[in-house]
């Protein structure tokens, strides 16, 4: 018969530890309550020696993947009606990530030591942000905490959703760009020196268009590490820049801005506006703090302060829409759409369409943009390149023609 060790409390609160042989973990459980005891956690002492001696792959950063695993893992368990703790140890010694795995055991001493499971995340800001625990103080208050843990699951994977979206999407572009630049450089610093010589022997007058591009070879050639410092130099700058208030406010308020890829990020702010707040609103959070919750885990700066606008208005009583439809921040349609949801009672679900809505449209439009990059860059290499092999052979058909003539 297997045996379990167990961590309870009395009903007077005092800790208690040991071991029981029992024929499975809920026999196990039904013992320690006939005995009158809290169970915090349990475990067969067979399986935890095991998980502790299996070794596993294990990477230092916390992945979003790493924490779908963990809330959706928990949300699973504890509604299956599995202790808290138990649960955490079971993922715990399955995760992948080193330091969520430390931060899992620190959180089950914090809480075998009296504190909730809100206050244990929140000793972790890194890596759980404001969204996490808002939830999870909400789900503990009313009971429903599986429900908020998987709340927090369905929110990663929508978010994580769209970021794969853009990335594969971008992926074949960027990929040309590279090697647009590595052939133009090879061409450049190796093929064109060539030529030079050659032209440099036959003494002949060059137009103008060979000209340029031997000058232009020479420079990057003879200036090449000067150039190089320059732009790393200039890149540095720059994104010291974009980290003081001021260079990110400019940063942010240019990305909605631009012509092609303005709507794709308006897009993007909408859906996680949407997303985020019908969230929380949908846990129980407060209409106020969960727009304060939105504002902190925004990530720009100018679509941030258009909500705070709006937290200010909702807390003078004016409607959650008033803001947005002041603003050229959000398309009209998410304004029109959250006036509709407060007019009805029904905000939380016309903010799912909302999310819903802009989902698909940045996606629909990262895929058009995507398609229609990749043949604007193969006819601009075409062209480079082109301009390239002719002013080098250029000078070789005057030649010819010189020659016949």
């Amino acid at each position: 018969m297997p045996k379990y060790g167990y961590v309870a409390r009395t009903r007077l609160g005092a800790p208690e530890k040991g071991a029981l042989e029992a024929p499975s973990p809920d026999d196990a459980i039904a013992v320690l309550q006939a005995r009158d005891l809290i169970v915090i956690s349990i475990q067969e002492e067979k399986a935890r020696s095991a998980a502790l001696g299996r070794k596993r792959k294990m990477h230092q950063k916390v992945g979003s993947a790493d924490l779908i695993v963990f809330s959706r893992s928990l949300a699973t368990m504890t509604e299956a009606g599995l202790p808290l703790l138990r649960a955490m140890e079971i993922v715990g010694d399955q995760t992948r990530s080193k330091r969520l795995s430390g931060s899992i055991a620190e959180m089950i001493r914090d809480i075998r030591g009296g504190l909730t499971f809100r206050d244990a995340l929140a000793k972790n800001p890194d890596i759980f942000s404001n969204f996490w625990i808002s939830l999870i103080e909400t789900g503990e208050a009313s009971g429903q905490l599986a429900k908020s843990l998987e709340q927090i699951a369905n929110y990663l994977e929508k978010a994580g959703s769209i970021q794969r979206k853009v990335v594969s999407a971008m992926v074949y572009p960027v990929i040309l760009l590279a090697v647009s630049v590595i052939a133009v450089l090879v061409f450049t610093l190796k093929i064109i020196p060539t030529f030079g010589e050659m032209f440099k022997n036959m003494n002949a007058e060059l137009p103008a268009l060979t000209q340029a591009v031997l000058t232009f070879s020479h420079l990057l050639r003879n200036y090449f590490l000067f150039l190089a410092a320059g732009l790393g130099t200039a890149w540095f700058l720059l994104i010291r820049y974009i980290h003081t208030s001021a260079g990110r406010w400019q940063f942010d308020k240019l990305k909605l801005q631009l012509p092609i890829f303005g709507p794709v990020f308006q897009g993007v702010a909408a859906e996680q506006f949407a997303s985020n707040l019908s969230t929380l609103l949908k846990a129980g959070v407060p209409i106020l703090h969960a727009l304060e919750i939105v504002i902190t885990t925004c990530g720009n700066r100018v679509v941030g302060s258009v909500l705070e606008h709006m937290r200010s208005g909702v807390q003078e009583g004016r409607p959650l829409a008033e803001p947005l439809s002041k603003s050229d921040v959000f398309p009209m349609m998410v304004s029109q759409m959250i006036a509709v949801g407060e007019q009805t009672g029904k905000l939380s679900s016309m903010l799912d369409e909302v999310a819903k809505y802009y989902e698909e449209q940045v996606s629909t439009a990262v895929e058009r943009m995507a398609s229609l990059l990749e043949p604007v860059m193969l006819i601009g290499m075409a062209v480079v390149i082109g301009i390239l092999v002719v002013s080098m052979y250029l000078p070789i058909f005057q030649l010819s023609q010189t020659i016949r003539g």
